[in-house]
């Protein structure tokens, strides 16, 4: 490997790990629950009042690193359970743009694979509306 490349490489993990370093950091020591943190609020809970499929993340990535799951399971069951997946598709992503490789994950080349996953995000966004117990149970608080 020739030096420009080894550079290229030093200088895309070290910008990686000072990035989700200090995504990690701010997500650790500062509660989205807590008043007077800067986090935004989703668009549309804001907006038009209702949950989308992604509220409650923000406070849910904040218990995943506490290793608080339940917690976590309370603000966004969805991305809680999804969280390894989500994470392993992140280091592949990241090992491709490191080293310039081109490793594809075939599950997302299967067409029931992506529209099951798109289904089941749509669904899980309409049913935490639903203002019914159990459905109230993934409601984020």
């Amino acid at each position: 490997m020739d030096i420009k490349k080894r550079n290229k490489i030093i200088i895309k993990i070290c910008s990686i790990l000072l990035l989700s370093g200090a995504f990690i950091y701010y997500f650790f020591f500062n509660n989205p629950s807590d008043k007077g943190t800067v986090f935004l609020r989703c668009p549309s809970n804001f907006i038009f009042g209702i949950n989308c499929p992604g509220c409650g993340s923000q406070r849910a990535i904040h218990h995943i690193l506490h290793f608080d799951i339940l917690e976590a399971l309370r603000f966004n069951a969805l991305l809680t359970i999804m969280f390894p997946f989500i994470i392993y598709i992140t280091l592949i992503w990241l090992y491709n743009f490191i080293f310039e490789k081109q490793i594809r994950i075939k599950l997302f080349y299967n067409n029931k694979f992506v529209w099951t996953l798109f289904f089941l995000v749509i669904v899980y966004g309409v049913i935490r509306n639903i203002n019914i117990y159990p459905f109230t149970l993934i409601t984020p608080p």
